[in-house]
């Protein structure tokens, strides 16, 4: 093509791309006009008689208090690793399968991702069951112990069934953003959950950290499977955190 005709076709494929845009931002604006024009019950909060004379704490005196609970910022830790195992695992498994299946195609190799996906939430209702039954720091314990050898599995066996092992660590990844998140919770006093819960959240930054460090291994050492390894720390922590758990709860027993 000419530059001229190579221009056109550039704009016209643009055009196509900003499409889909185009109908988001018309659903945005109907669904804003919605909401001018419906009308909402007035509602106020109510202040108990009882908690009135409950003192209200600081946000310096919050993380003061929160910078000194050692089993907090374990849970945070915990929950930082968690995101970003998460993510890094789903994020390089299609990579891994077109590693390991060179003669299949990217769309092939996304249905591993549909079947990971699936097994993250059969993963959750298994765990789910665990828990009415048994304590939910052995339940987690479990499932991360299961997680690190799976994730050995992933890194250190050259066939086809390391891309299954890792559909199958989703299964146990479902219970556990949060479990954590309640755990960690459960070492805070009343008064400062609230803070304490919005500071947790925050650690889904881990979710952009994690998978950056497993994509410099893999160019590090050349090796899409190997980089999986990072993921092991991250679950043999998160093992360890309800391993510590459940020595302290029972030692409080």
């Amino acid at each position: 093509m000419t530059p001229d005709q190579i221009h056109l076709f550039r704009l016209q494929m643009l055009q196509h791309t900003l499409e889909p845009y185009k109908i988001m931002i018309c659903i945005l604006v109907a669904i804003f006009i919605l909401f001018l024009i419906t009308k909402y019950p007035k509602c106020k909060v109510k202040e108990v008689a009882n908690n009135q004379n409950t003192p209200k704490v600081t946000l310096g005196e919050t993380l003061k208090y929160l910078s000194g609970n050692s089993l907090f910022k374990k849970g945070i830790v915990a929950q930082f690793l968690y995101v970003g195992m998460q993510v890094a695992v789903w994020s390089f498994t299609i990579r891994l399968a077109l590693d390991l299946m060179p003669h299949i195609n990217e769309r092939m190799a996304a249905d591993f991702m549909v079947i990971s996906f699936v097994c993250f939430f059969v993963g959750k209702f298994i765990a789910n069951f665990l828990m009415t039954k048994f304590s939910v720091n052995k339940v987690l314990l479990a499932y991360s112990i299961i997680g690190c050898i799976l994730i050995l599995y992933v890194a250190f066996i050259p066939n086809l069934t390391a891309i299954y092992a890792a559909v199958a660590i989703s299964i146990l990844l479902g219970p556990c953003w949060a479990t954590i998140y309640a755990e960690t919770l459960k070492s805070v006093e009343k008064k400062y959950t609230e803070t304490a819960g919005a500071i947790i959240v925050m650690s889904i930054i881990g979710g952009a950290f994690m998978p950056a460090v497993q994509g410099f291994v893999s160019d590090m050492v050349g090796s899409m499977q190997f980089s999986f390894i990072v993921n092991f720390f991250c679950f043999a922590y998160i093992g360890w955190y309800f391993y510590y758990k459940m020595k302290l709860e029972n030692k409080e027993g």
